[in-house]
């Protein structure tokens, strides 16, 4: 099996397992049966079982649908920045609060990136705001980059809430959303709008 193949059934299964029986009960030996490897083999593409975590949403940018790259001058953009956010806080939510904890732990203890932008997309994000603020949209006339560094650290700010709160209860998609509209002013008939997708 070639190499980047095997990485990608590691990071597969043991995610997998993870979302099944949550982070902590999940041992390298499960992982390695998951994937029909030895240790040796885990370790010669691994370090560790945390470092698996550094690759929590690197993956998603490539499952976010191609058209959502695209709009024109009709385009609601506040309820395009803010699915542009959401694809990362609903994964987080999807996956969980024990495992998107783990991924706090494991960067608090060492920084491996997780939690870094992805050029392109911030990129588009940064247009994106520009345009709610002068389509008025967007209320707030900050500095569009500012305001999506911000935006950003505000949903790393809700994810470590929620994650302290250990509640499953609460959502974590609402929490942020609301914030996000404060944060950037937006006309609250245009945050109506903004369903979590299907």
């Amino acid at each position: 099996m070639r190499r980047k193949n095997l990485e990608q059934l590691i990071l597969d299964c043991a995610y997998s397992l993870f979302e099944e029986r949550g982070f902590d009960q999940v041992s390298v030996n499960d992982i390695c049966k998951a994937c029909d490897i030895t240790k040796p083999t885990f370790y010669k593409y691994v370090n560790s079982k945390e470092d698996l975590l550094s690759y929590f949403f690197q993956s998603l940018t490539s499952k976010i649908p191609d058209d959502w790259y695209r709009y024109d001058d009709s385009t609601n953009f506040w309820e395009k920045i803010v699915q542009g956010y959401c694809f990362f806080v609903d994964h987080a939510e999807k996956t969980g609060i024990d495992l998107y904890t783990a991924v706090y732990i494991s960067n608090l203890h060492l920084y491996t990136g997780v939690f870094n932008d992805i050029p392109s997309f911030k990129a588009l994000m940064i247009d994106l705001i520009q345009k709610a603020q002068e389509t008025g949209q967007i209320l707030n006339h900050s500095k569009a980059e500012d305001l999506y560094d911000t935006g950003t650290h505000l949903s790393i700010g809700y994810g470590a809430y929620w994650c302290f709160y250990n509640d499953p209860t609460v959502s974590l998609r609402d929490h942020f959303v609301n914030g996000l509209a404060q944060l950037y002013e937006t006309d609250p008939a245009l945050l109506e709008d903004c369903e979590k997708p299907e």
